[in-house]
């Protein structure tokens, strides 16, 4: 049985993008018959009940939030991290190591310099500019050449980090997957029953850049043409007090904030009539796959990595980047008109499937492949 390390700073309880990633490629890998290890920080809460019992963490160190690209991202410290990082790897004995969001300390950039097995690393963020990477790319760029493979999940994603590294002409672009029969089939425990309240969904971290003071700012001009129009805000974070304060007398009225969701997110989307995801800046949005999946019409930002998922009047709607009066005036207009929603339900449907977590993991192991002919002659499964 082949034994394959996942690396990231990111995993439950932390909610985000790399952590959803993470957690249903090794569910499928091991579905597959692999064994899967993620090597992971230490957050101070104890994992979810839903994970297979099969899949194996290991916890180091203690990952502690930090502010960075308008996001609470996590890194991990801990004295003599490196040695430690080295016992585990020598116990466990990898076939192959694939490393999430290489290019940020701490624990992916130690993995990289100590692995003894075959490494490929998968780059998820998208950037305008970085002081980090421009401070520490030829620091951080041999620690980038230890990687035998690299892999960026949008094209947005790797133009930016061609800003500041060398990318060798081997790498690859597989985007994230989404379990779409999941979020098809809502399980009615958190009232997915459509009550007939048209209602707007916003599910995310509660970070600056997921744009979320943008729609509070929109939310009263679509009360005024749908008065009974609710907000449903799905998700938490240190910024929390704050939206609730900015989203005024409506608090509780008409927008309500739920917290954190995890098991319940495909009820929550079954219950909306759209989801609004006004994000500054994304590499790639899979919770627009979620919302595709469990069939709920999407307005999102005009940004690049929007624009690899959604094209504007097919599967979504997108809107100039800051523009509340333009973000109210569609939220309106697909709440309103029924067959514009019904287009960009069935066509949003029929989109998804290209990412379903089967046909991604198809696409990673066919490089696993390509890496191993490449480095040891032989593939990857016949090793």
């Amino acid at each position: 049985m082949k034994k394959i390390g996942l690396v990231s700073e990111y995993f439950y309880p932390h909610l985000g993008g790399i952590t959803e990633h993470v957690y249903y490629y090794a569910k499928e890998l091991i579905a597959r018959g692999f064994d899967v290890t993620i090597l992971t920080g230490y957050a101070g809460e104890a994992a979810p009940d839903f994970l297979p019992p099969a899949l194996k963490i290991i916890r180091m160190g203690r990952s502690v939030p930090i502010f960075s690209n308008a996001s609470f991202a996590k890194v991990t410290l801990a004295w003599n991290l490196g040695e430690k990082i080295k016992r585990v790897i020598k116990a466990e004995q990898f076939d192959l190591i694939h490393i999430h969001a290489p290019a940020v300390p701490v624990l992916p950039a130690l993995f990289q310099k100590y692995a003894d097995t075959v490494t490929i690393g998968t780059f998820h963020t998208y950037f305008d500019w970085s002081f980090y990477y421009a401070l520490l790319k030829k620091t951080m760029q041999p620690y980038l050449d230890h990687l035998d493979g690299m892999v960026a999940v949008s094209p947005p994603c790797l133009d930016a980090l061609q800003r500041y590294f060398r990318i060798p002409a081997g790498h690859r672009i597989i985007p994230n997957g989404i379990d779409i029969e999941w979020f098809a089939t809502p399980s009615g425990k958190h009232g997915s029953d459509d009550d007939g309240v048209p209602t707007i969904l916003f599910l995310g971290r509660l970070d600056p850049r997921n744009g979320l003071d943008l729609l509070l700012a929109a939310f009263p001009q679509v009360l005024k043409t749908i008065p009974q129009a609710r907000l449903l805000v799905v998700g938490d974070g240190p910024l929390r007090l704050m939206y609730e304060r900015k989203a005024g007398a409506l608090l509780n009225q008409s927008i309500f904030f739920e917290g954190q969701v995890n098991e319940g997110r495909p009820d929550y989307f079954a219950k909306s009539d759209v989801f609004c995801y006004p994000a500054m800046k994304a590499s790639f949005g899979i919770t627009l796959l979620e919302a595709m999946a469990a069939g709920t019409p999407i307005v999102a930002t005009d940004n690049v990595g929007f624009r690899y998922l959604v094209r504007h009047g097919h599967n979504g709607m997108l809107v100039e980047a800051g523009n509340a009066p333009a973000l109210a005036a569609t939220l309106t207009q697909v709440l309103c008109d029924k067959a514009l929603a019904s287009t960009l339900r069935e066509n949003g449907r029929h989109e998804v499937k290209a990412f379903a977590w089967s046909r991604v993991t198809d696409q990673l192991l066919a490089y696993y492949n390509d890496v191993f002919l490449e480095k040891k002659g032989v593939p990857f499964a016949a090793c």
